[in-house]
């Protein structure tokens, strides 16, 4: 990918969020405010973001476009509003493993609704009315079905994550895990018949998205007393050599798949664009490997130094950079 070719990605980027946005407004509140207002659940304003913003538009955009793109076409509207549902009800369970502690058998007894009326809470009261929506246009597969119990699994394991005793590797096992396994829930939604080395692209997509995520977050991610790889690993250079790693074998996983190579390249110029941004708050973040010693106490890292403020120029311009280079990994 040269700068011309990054241009219009960057550009057609603008547009998909644009239009998600409006479908948002247009289809997707209306939807969850009809179903808070029902129940009398007042979610705050973190939960709001998640439900009407971050999740509908990041699983859309960023998620399922590029793993349709690899199959040379977009999002059906039937999709396009299964996926919406989908994100909300995926915020609201997240919700239920990270803050109230629920077990995987009792999220499932949501899920299938045999969760004993007394125990239902306005929360639980909308997040089964979202699915009742969903349930009206979308007939779930055995792949949803599936993939929707592996991902509920895999985010109460992410727990251990919580644990300064953790490893390396278990840390980056669990992300690869917890994130690969929701990308192919949001794929199982779509209306593909996709193939096992398709299943690795998007498998692999969600692992790198995620350290995306704890390189960008790594503030958020201390300050909840969480440890991932970025904590874990020897150095932020060390970090930033396995983020590189990952990319390098996401690419490999989309050339491994049987579609057009122009699909194919499509493909990874198109996640280039975003997780650029991952390696740009890599490079910020190897400031600590010069100005701490080790091991680091993370508690006491400037807030300077680990938030990558995309506001300087400097930070704008790199993405540019890195997004060609991932692009030829």
């Amino acid at each position: 990918m040269n700068y011309f070719q990054l241009l219009y990605y960057a550009a057609d980027y603008g547009l998909r969020i644009y239009k998600q946005l409006s479908f948002i407004k247009s289809f997707l509140l209306p939807k969850v405010d009809a179903a808070c207002n029902a129940y009398a659940y007042h979610p705050s304003k973190k939960e709001k973001d998640k439900m009407r913003f971050y999740y509908p538009l990041f699983n859309h955009v960023v998620n399922c476009e590029t793993y349709l793109t690899i199959k040379n076409r977009g999002l059906t509207r039937s999709e396009t509003e299964g996926l919406a549902l989908v994100s909300v009800s995926a915020t609201l369970y997240d919700d239920f493993i990270d803050e109230e502690n629920w077990s995987s058998e009792r999220l499932i007894e949501i899920f299938e609704k045999s969760i004993p009326m007394a125990d239902r809470t306005p929360k639980i009261n909308v997040l089964m009315a979202i699915d009742d929506e969903l349930k009206r246009i979308y007939t779930p597969t055995d792949f949803y079905n599936y993939s929707l119990k592996l991902a509920i699994d895999w985010q109460i394991t992410s727990a251990k994550q919580l644990d300064g005793n953790i490893t390396l590797e278990e840390t980056l096992y669990i992300s690869k895990e917890k994130c690969g396994n929701s990308s192919l829930l949001w794929a199982s939604i779509l209306d593909e018949d996709w193939t096992e080395k398709d299943k690795l692209f998007i498998h692999q997509s969600g692992f790198v998205g995620q350290l995306v995520n704890d390189a960008y977050d790594a503030i958020k991610d201390i300050q909840d007393g969480g440890y991932t790889y970025i904590r874990k690993a020897a150095s932020v250079a060390a970090a930033k050599e396995i983020f590189i790693n990952e990319c390098r074998k996401l690419n490999q996983t989309v050339r491994d798949c049987d579609v057009p190579t122009k699909n194919k390249l499509k493909t990874i110029r198109r996640m280039a664009c975003i997780h650029a941004f991952g390696l740009v708050a890599l490079e910020h973040l190897q400031k600590i490997d010069e100005k701490y010693s080790r091991p680091v106490d993370w508690l006491n890292v400037k807030r300077s130094d680990l938030i990558t403020d995309m506001d300087f120029w400097s930070n704008r311009l790199s993405i540019f950079k890195q997004a060609v280079f991932l692009s030829k990994l």
